[in-house]
């Protein structure tokens, strides 16, 4: 059985016969992978408190058939902030389903991860949490490799010049010429596409000087939302109560 070190971020967890807990982690060496807690569910466990959601620890692990164990863990940042504040938790809890969606068990992702990382220390003092939102979501397109096309129809190839969509579906704009082929349709101009192009290139800890009015961030959240939902071939559970948060 081999015995190795690595540092994670706890993702989530489910529990495992009468006292175990799974957890679903997520590394820089590692990428996505699972380890059993013996004993987590117990009140005196040692563990309790360390592998709570979004903390980062560095764990001592042992290779199993099925599942490796978690044997020693030092917390590097428990990141409570997330978990105390409603509408923080929301959002790391949202990013943390479009983690476990998109990445396969066991492939590396060391970008993304260190993206997460940071993005959480953003996350957890940031004054304006909507736009590290529309920023994170548009960042980690572009880490995973599926940036929509913003210039030309999806469609047709050309570029639209008057009345333009946003379709899922197609992964793009639409002109108003190839508009009837399709339902998933969202309005768009081209100031809400720069804005969307913006969030993409922008630090997680610069965002909040751009300023987007309320209407648009609602629609570039739409925006995001139906893209990546389209990705990942099924609606994300946490966006319900983030598009009620974002009202």
């Amino acid at each position: 059985m081999g015995l190795y070190r690595t540092k994670a971020i706890v993702l989530r967890s489910r529990n495992l016969g009468e006292a175990d807990r799974v957890l679903v982690l997520f590394s820089e060496e590692c990428g996505k992978f699972e380890a059993v807690v013996r004993g987590a569910r117990r009140q005196r466990s040692r563990f309790v408190g360390n592998t709570l959601p979004f903390n980062y620890f560095e764990g001592l692990f042992f290779s199993g058939k099925s599942l490796d164990s978690l044997s020693q863990v030092e917390l590097a940042h428990s990141f409570s902030g997330l978990r105390e504040d409603l509408t923080r938790f929301a959002y790391a809890s949202f990013w943390v389903e479009l983690i476990d969606g998109f990445l396969p068990e066991g492939e590396e992702a060391g970008e993304v991860f260190r993206f997460l990382l940071a993005a959480f220390i953003v996350l957890e003092k940031a004054a304006d949490v909507e736009m590290v939102n529309l920023a994170f979501l548009a960042r980690l397109l572009k880490y995973l490799g599926y940036q929509p096309e913003l210039k030309n129809c999806t469609c047709c190839g050309r570029i639209p010049l008057r009345d333009q969509f946003f379709s899922a579906e197609t992964g793009g704009v639409i002109c108003s010429a190839c508009s009837l082929q399709y339902r998933d349709l969202i309005p768009v101009n081209p100031e809400l596409l720069n804005w969307f192009h913006l969030l993409g290139e922008t630090d997680l800890r610069e965002v909040e000087h751009l300023k987007i009015v309320k209407s648009d961030r609602l629609k570039l959240f739409a925006l995001l939302s139906n893209f990546i939902e389209n990705r990942l071939e099924r609606p994300l559970k946490s966006r319900v109560f983030l598009d009620n948060l974002c009202r």
